[in-house]
């Protein structure tokens, strides 16, 4: 009996052993971006058709922050956002442009990747995390590439009008899957995950559609029928209300406007694409997640999905980003994991800029000083757990949108204003700044305008094409 004992204890005191280390072990992070989805997915309910049955799953088991919002509604501006924890207002990026390691002010913030590999990480990246990935001094931030290809394009153009811009095509292309280079980078993720890690990972996975040129192979444009494609409401009167400063943003982009493709006849074509695109990008996302599911690392991995800016296709009369409407700053963000229960979706309001403290928290590192986000953890624990301060947007500088849990503010750096009701005006028809009865709403919302946001950053090269040398 004292033998049986004495193997019993040992059997407890190994098994204690055992489990506290493995509930002190350090998560696994896999950080899924994906470039310019707006909320047409099916757990955001953006569009009635849209089809995202992978990424759809991965929220049921999630928490679906239905109120997350990008710093900057452009690319490489809110990359770098949300890589160095900084906003645009600290950094001064708020257009295509300055790499990370040109920003002044982001020259001792390490990236998001950094201070994990710096915490015990192993670091992995692939496809488009970075706008311009991790070159220069950012090249020692990843200690593996999952590869950085891009996808194939016909030799001329297929669907746009030849007076667009190249970048703004579609079509059917290439015929198979295996030619695309998501497809090639999911396939790459999923087979790192089979691997066994002496240290916890990182993996940062970046997927480019449905961002355009809208090329996908024919089967996914097959998914859905061309001529029942729901098109966005948006009476020609929404405009009517606002003030000039903005209505021309395509102006300063490749994107062609609204009238413009209106009057081609290409508005539901371009949709049929874009939801396509979603589509195919949904199965790329299924692909690492089946990878994971069946894993050995299932258990004791975060994931992690969001994207990087929303995207206008006729709402508002416009197309693309860039604007301080919910089109062009709402983003898909989904958080799950060991620790992360399942359940209601969060309505709080959410900052991409909240990743970064986040993971750091989940993940037991050291505090970095540098982060301007709150971290969600308590979010985590309870959807309901009340947020005091707003998401806040920036485009170009000196215009910002303020948006809470049932309003949005905008103001532009010429004093003009916008402001909506969320609870009874989701599609942002109706501006009441001018109206008397909201001036609390305003002032609300107004005291978290940026009140020293830095100037637009030019490189050198820059101020010397604007100089005309």
């Amino acid at each position: 009996m004292k033998s049986l004992n004495a193997f019993i204890l040992c059997l407890l005191i190994f098994g204690s052993s055992h489990w506290s280390k493995a509930e002190g072990a350090k998560p696994n992070v896999l950080f899924i971006a994906i470039d310019d989805l707006n909320d047409w997915v099916g757990f955001m309910g953006g569009h009635p058709q849209a089809r995202t049955p992978h990424m759809d799953a991965l929220a049921k088991r999630a928490r679906n922050f239905l109120n997350a919002h990008c710093a900057v509604p452009v690319c490489s501006a809110s990359r770098a956002s949300v890589i160095s924890g900084v906003a645009a207002t600290t950094h001064g990026s708020y257009e295509l442009g300055p790499r990370y390691e040109q920003l002044p002010a982001l020259k001792d913030v390490p990236t998001l990747q950094r201070y994990f590999k710096n915490n015990g990480y192993t670091t992995l990246s692939g496809g488009k995390v970075l706008h311009h990935d991790f070159n220069g001094r950012l090249a020692g931030d990843i200690d593996r590439s999952l590869g950085r290809k891009r996808s194939p394009r016909p030799k001329g153009s297929m669907s746009r009008p030849t007076s667009w811009s190249g970048a703004w095509d579609w079509g059917a292309y290439p015929k198979e899957d295996a030619e695309m280079a998501d497809i090639q980078l999911a396939h790459n993720a999923a087979k790192a995950l089979k691997e066994q890690f002496d240290k916890p990972f990182f993996m940062s996975v970046g997927f480019f559609r449905p961002h355009v040129p809208l090329f996908v192979p024919p089967k996914w444009f097959a998914q859905y029928e061309a001529d029942k494609i729901a098109l966005p409401n948006n009476p020609k009167s929404d405009l009517d209300d606002l003030p000039k400063n903005f209505l021309g943003i395509n102006n300063y982009a490749v994107a062609p406007t609204h009238v413009e493709v209106v009057g081609a006849g290409k508005q539901r074509s371009l949709t049929h694409a874009y939801l396509a695109s979603v589509t195919f990008v949904d199965h790329c996302v299924g692909i690492v997640l089946d990878a994971l599911r069946n894993s050995r690392h299932a258990d004791n991995t975060l994931i992690v999905l969001w994207s990087d800016h929303g995207f206008h296709l006729g709402e508002k009369q416009h197309w693309a980003k860039r604007t301080l409407w919910e089109e062009s700053t709402r983003v898909p963000l989904l958080i799950a994991g060991p620790g992360v229960p399942s359940g209601k979706p969060c309505g709080e309001p959410v900052s991409l800029l909240d990743i970064y403290p986040t993971l750091v928290e989940l993940c037991g590192l050291p505090k970095n000083n540098h982060l301007e986000g709150l971290s969600l953890v308590p979010q985590l624990k309870n959807p309901a757990a009340r947020r005091d301060r707003p998401a806040i947007t920036s485009s170009y500088f000196g215009n910002h949108s303020i948006r809470s849990r049932d309003w949005r503010l905008i103001v532009y750096e010429d004093g003009a204003q916008e402001l909506y009701n969320h609870r009874n005006d989701p599609d942002e028809f109706r501006n009441l700044a001018s109206d008397p009865a909201r001036k609390k709403n305003r002032d609300e919302l107004a005291r978290w305008l940026p009140q020293s946001a830095a100037p637009e950053f030019k490189s050198k090269s820059e101020r010397a094409r604007a100089r005309g040398n």
